[in-house]
């Protein structure tokens, strides 16, 4: 963006915030109405993108405890500074560290060959292993890096094809689209979840690893599944078999056998929570303690972490918070007039929401924006919730949706037009999907 574009959306952002501030709104007090104009800020900070993501968050944080916090009952600004570092900043952070100890010692690349290797031959076969691989991967790292990682496996066999055979999009748009529906599994696959998690925990509803995956990994695998239909009938291939080579299996030392046993010793602690009572955040501390204690990650791997992602998080955390002991949700929730509302049109109504504007600007600005008031009417099922987490996830229609649309986008074999096409009919599925389970599956089962 031009320098010149960037001091406009600086400048609208600050006018409005200062109208908002001062103009005298019906049924509003000072701490909502401050609250109200700092959610507008962020909403054209984080839809323009005028300055750095994470700053705007930092901007966020530093206007509620000035604005809000003199405002509330208890004046502490420190209440919107604890998100930046609350649980699920934590548990996120683990997650990072997990992926950069994979990635230092060349295991995520090997995890992947390993299980490409059994997928045989057949077109049909071969997508749904790369599309398996790439979900799975971004269950436990960013969706980012299982797709470059995908992408660098996948390109010299997507190269081999013939230019003329669909089957070379369908195999590069797998993997961007899986990278995104895998996140959606666990806590630590995407930023959505996790603040949608810390929303409910402020609301009184604890949900640990092993529930979430309980709630979001059937419809991930419906999703899947879906898309993978989809891409075989609208880049069908016209060759019977494929070959591509992977690197051989590389010999494992006493690190990479080290930060594997971290990884199983992790994960397990996350899925067995209920058995031991450890909190999900303490058990992500141990990648860190492991990798950085006995110099398997150095000072430069931890410098490289996502602290951007996390300051980013943390902004949005902050945010649904003012909203939330502002008061500002209970008078958008009159004042909008959905309460009345039947649950499946005020649920349909938040999930188009979240997935246009996830397609325009970041996921965890989309939820960040939107989860919080979703909890205005998250009265009596968290469902609408979890629906918008979900939903946040289905960024399938542009290149500039999310960085794994990107990064397939810039191999240069793609056009927007495949990737459009494709995307906006798995982003129909999404919507369908989290309908069937938001409406009908989840309240059934009572598990939300």
């Amino acid at each position: 963006m031009k320098l010149g574009w960037r001091i406009f959306f600086v400048t609208l952002s600050a006018a409005a915030f200062a109208a908002i501030c001062f103009a005298p709104i019906p049924g509003m007090d000072a701490a909502a109405r401050h609250t109200l104009a700092v959610f507008v800020l962020a909403l054209i900070l984080w839809v323009s993108e005028a300055i750095p993501l994470y700053i705007a968050s930092l901007v966020i944080a530093a206007l509620l405890s000035i604005f809000v916090a003199q405002h509330l009952p208890v004046a502490d600004y420190k209440i919107f500074l604890a998100p930046f570092f609350s649980p699920v900043i934590l548990l996120f952070l683990g997650g990072f560290v997990l992926a950069r100890g994979l990635e230092s010692y060349g295991l995520d690349s090997v995890l992947a060959s390993a299980i490409l290797r059994r997928v045989g031959k057949k077109p049909a076969a071969i997508l749904a292993g790369f599309m398996g691989v790439t979900a799975l991967l971004s269950m436990w790292m960013s969706n980012t890096a299982a797709t470059a990682l995908m992408i660098a496996v996948a390109l010299p066999l997507i190269r081999s094809i013939d230019e003329k055979d669909p089957m070379r999009i369908g195999l590069l748009l797998c993997i961007p689209f899986s990278a995104n529906l895998g996140g959606m599994a666990t806590p630590i696959g995407t930023p959505p979840n996790a603040i949608a998690i810390a929303a409910m925990r402020d609301a009184g509803v604890q949900i640990n690893f092993l529930e979430w995956m309980g709630i979001a990994l059937p419809a991930t695998l419906i999703l899947l599944v879906l898309a993978w239909i989809l891409i075989l009938i609208l880049f069908r291939p016209k060759t019977k078999a494929l070959s591509f080579s992977l690197h051989k299996a590389k010999k494992l030392g006493w690190k990479e056998w080290v930060v594997l046993t971290t990884l199983l010793v992790t994960v397990l602690g996350w899925l067995s929570g209920r058995l031991h009572g450890i909190p999900d955040a303490i058990v992500a501390l141990l990648p860190a303690l492991v990798f950085f204690s006995l110099g398997l990650l150095g000072r430069k791997d931890f410098r490289s972490l996502g602290w951007d992602v996390l300051i980013l998080m943390g902004g949005g955390l902050a945010l649904g918070k003012a909203v939330a002991v502002s008061g500002l949700d209970e008078w958008l929730v009159s004042s909008l007039g959905m309460q009345g509302l039947p649950p499946i049109a005020l649920f349909i109504a938040f999930i188009l929401l979240t997935v246009v504007l996830t397609n325009f600007i970041s996921n965890t600005s989309s939820a960040a924006l939107i989860v919080p008031l979703a909890m205005g009417f998250a009265a009596e099922s968290n469902s609408l919730v979890v629906g918008v987490a979900l939903a946040a996830s289905a960024s399938m229609l542009l290149p500039i949706s999310t960085p794994p649309n990107a990064i397939a986008f810039g191999s240069g074999l793609l056009k927007v037009k495949h990737m459009f096409r494709a995307g906006i009919i798995v982003a129909v599925i999404a919507i369908g999907v989290i309908l069937m389970f938001g409406l009908i599956i989840w309240p059934r089962l009572g598990i939300i």
